[in-house]
């Protein structure tokens, strides 16, 4: 059975953000950054179901502005950007996704529209990212105008499987 998940890969300059991400994040060159609005699950059913499934809720949610503003460490492992403008729609996203397309999917107890630029369990280097962060120029500023579905192998691959636009269809 495939794994997917659904994220947002915002329309703004990441190339600070990458440049971070690949001394920090242990995912980087596996997935370009991202915003997370469904975590990884496990789909049984073909891919163009999913989109099916999936459309109305995008259908109903324009593109929006993003603003990640500022680093923060999360959970003594994490380097987070979180989502200010734009955190509504994330989560409102995030839950009409839950809710009306992935009826029976394990959803996460708490759920916070981030981007993650950094994994670390040593409190001292995540200190550290907390200082490399002037080399990212923030707050980031861009603009969510799609939904990506990507395909999680097995062998670590991740593979951009659909592109969907946010908006009704024009």
């Amino acid at each position: 059975m495939a794994i997917r998940v659904l994220a947002i890969f915002p329309e703004m300059d990441t190339s600070a953000v990458e440049r971070f991400r690949s001394k920090w994040d242990p995912l980087a060159a596996a997935v370009p950054a991202h915003i997370t609005v469904a975590f990884p699950f496990e789909w049984s059913g073909p891919l163009p179901s999913l989109a099916t499934a999936i459309q109305p809720v995008l259908a109903a949610c324009a593109p929006f502005a993003l603003d990640l503003p500022a680093l923060t460490i999360w959970e003594d492992e994490y380097l987070f950007l979180l989502v200010d403008e734009g955190r509504e729609q994330v989560c409102w996203l995030h839950e009409s996704i839950y809710g009306l397309a992935l009826d029976g999917v394990q959803r996460p107890s708490h759920f916070v529209p981030h981007m993650t630029v950094g994994r670390c369990a040593e409190k001292a280097a995540l200190q550290a990212g907390i200082r490399e962060t002037a080399a990212m120029n923030l707050p980031l500023v861009g603009r969510a105008l799609s939904l990506t579905v990507y395909r999680r192998d097995e062998d670590g691959r991740r593979v951009r499987e659909l592109h969907m636009p946010l908006g009704p269809a024009s």
